[in-house]
Order: structure tokens, then C-alpha cells, then sequence
């Protein structure tokens, strides 16, 4: 498999290498349809060493490592429009099942888009942003704080229990927002508490539940609703992350030379201290970069 072979010999490859093996791991269904002379194009090298490239892969050429990618496409593909598994049995049966479900809710995702424009707005412009939850939701409240902060969105991942929430509302002003993330699995009194005292303190309030009952989805002066109601009768928290995402890639657009500028920053603190630590290979340190398009 053309996947293992690189990642195999990764470590070994020369630049030039590594940055065809960069642009055929990460964008694998544009390379099925190249040809050696339109992939040199797309990396910036020149055709013969695309072919060598894949000699040092062990492949007669690039024809041969094409062929191997083309069938790997053709088979993901299959796979994006297959419906179950029928002759499955078992657990892989189940999953088969269980994947057809998640595309199914990911497809039918009815959040609003004008709505989540305009939370994405009222963060945007806020003074302070924090942001809550209990128990669970305050695990996916802070991991989403950390990739807010990431583009330059300062927020303060706040746990809604009666202490926490003192020292923030005793600092609150009428700019400062907060967020309230919901995830269904307990009644979140607290949180609806907190998005009330919240609001008598004058700062503005939203939700992002998965209901529209839930009581922080009641106070609040935005409810964003991201259903999660599975066909096996279990909450998930699959759609509600779509939703994060989703207002996370709208607050880039909404700047994205500050978004980039802070992940150019972020990275060059993480390449000083990788520098102090000279632990990691550069090669990684770039495999970042590329990832956030800054290369």
C-alpha cells in the first residue's frame, strides 16, 4: 500500500521527497487523476523526480504507483456512496451501520445559517469571551476555547459550578459574552443559573445546546440548536461539533489575516521551544505549517 511505503520511508526521504509525499498523503483523491508531469506541476518539481520518487518507493515508476492510487480512490469512493455493509457481520456489520447514521445527520444538519453568523458576529466583536459547561460540555467548551484562541480569539473556558462563576461575574462588563455549551446528557441547571446571573450583570448570553428545551437553552439570548437524537435512541454529540466547527471556519473568515498571523505566531513559539528542546524533526514542525496552509 502506497500510504504505508511513505510513511515507512518518510523519515529517510530527501526534501524534495517529502514534499511530494506531503502532497499525495494529504490530498490523495486530486493525485488519482494526475498525470507524473501535472503532479511535478501542482509540488513544484520537475517530472523526473516524480518518477524517481517512486522508484525509491520501491515501484517500477510513477505509472505503477499511480495505478496503486487510483485503485485506493476508486475504493474510498465506493465506499462514501455505499449504504451498510450487507454482508457484514458482527461489529463491522454494526459500524457499517453506525457510519451510514452519522453521514445521514451530518447531511440533514439544519443549523441556521444566519444564526450561526450571527454568533460567530457577536464573538467577533465582543470585549471578553467566555465560555461554559458542566461536566462533559465544559470538556468540549474547552477544548473549543483552545482552538478559538489558536486564530487569535481570546476566550476563557469557564466550569459552571458557583465559585468559578463568582469570580467572573464579579469582573463582568456589559461587552463581555458568554457561552454556554450544552450537551443534553444532564439538565445543566447550573448552566442555565449561570447565563441568568450572566445577563443581570448585563453581559449578552448564548447557547449552543442539543435542544431547544434545555434550560441554558431557555435563558439564553441566542439559542443555537444542533439536534442529536440517534436512531438508536442514544444523545450524541456528533452535530454539535459540526456546529463548533462550523462558527470556528465562519470567525476566520471573518478575519482571516488575524487568524493567520496568530497561528504564525503559535508556530514560531513552538518552533523556539522545539529549538530549545531540539527534539522534534524540522519536517514535522513543517507537516504544521503545511497543514495551516502557511507554507
Amino acid at each position: 500500500m502506497f500510504r504505508d511505503r511513505i510513511q515507512n520511508a518518510y523519515e529517510e526521504l530527501s526534501p524534495r521527497f517529502r514534499v511530494l509525499a506531503d502532497f499525495i498523503l494529504e490530498n490523495t483523491l486530486d493525485v488519482g487523476f494526475l498525470t507524473a508531469t501535472e503532479l511535478a506541476r501542482r509540488v513544484g518539481v520537475d517530472p523526473a523526480t516524480v518518477v524517481r520518487f517512486a522508484q525509491d518507493l520501491g515501484y517500477s515508476g510513477y505509472r505503477e504507483l499511480s495505478r496503486e492510487i487510483k485503485r485506493y480512490v476508486n475504493q474510498q469512493l465506493a465506499l462514501r456512496y455505499q449504504k451498510g455493509a450487507a454482508e457484514a457481520e458482527g461489529l463491522v456489520g454494526q459500524l457499517g451501520t453506525f457510519m451510514d447514521e452519522l453521514s445521514d445527520r451530518i447531511l440533514d444538519l439544519k443549523a441556521d445559517a444566519g444564526q450561526i453568523a450571527e454568533v460567530a458576529q457577536a464573538i467577533h466583536t465582543a470585549q471578553r469571551v467566555f465560555i461554559t459547561g458542566s461536566t462533559e460540555g465544559y470538556g468540549i467548551a474547552a477544548v473549543w476555547s483552545t482552538y478559538l484562541n489558536f486564530i487569535g480569539i481570546e476566550t476563557y473556558p469557564l466550569h459552571a459550578d458557583y465559585a468559578q462563576a463568582a469570580v467572573m461575574l464579579s469582573n463582568a462588563e456589559a461587552g463581555d459574552l458568554l457561552i454556554a455549551v450544552s450537551l443534553g446528557l444532564g439538565p445543566d441547571t447550573e448552566v442555565g443559573h449561570l447565563i441568568n446571573a450572566a445577563k443581570e450583570q448585563g453581559m449578552r448570553t448564548i447557547s449552543i445546546t442539543t435542544s431547544p428545551t434545555l434550560l441554558p437553552a431557555r435563558q439564553a439570548d441566542i439559542n443555537l440548536v444542533a439536534l442529536s437524537k440517534t436512531p438508536a435512541g442514544y444523545p450524541s454529540f456528533d452535530t454539535l461539533m459540526a456546529v463548533l466547527a462550523l462558527l470556528w471556519q465562519a470567525l476566520i473568515a471573518l478575519n482571516p489575516e488575524k487568524a493567520q498571523n496568530n497561528v504564525k505566531a503559535t508556530l514560531k513559539t513552538l518552533s523556539d521551544l522545539v529549538a530549545q528542546k531540539d527534539k522534534v524533526p524540522s519536517y514535522d514542525v513543517a507537516a504544521l505549517q503545511r497543514l495551516w496552509g502557511l507554507d
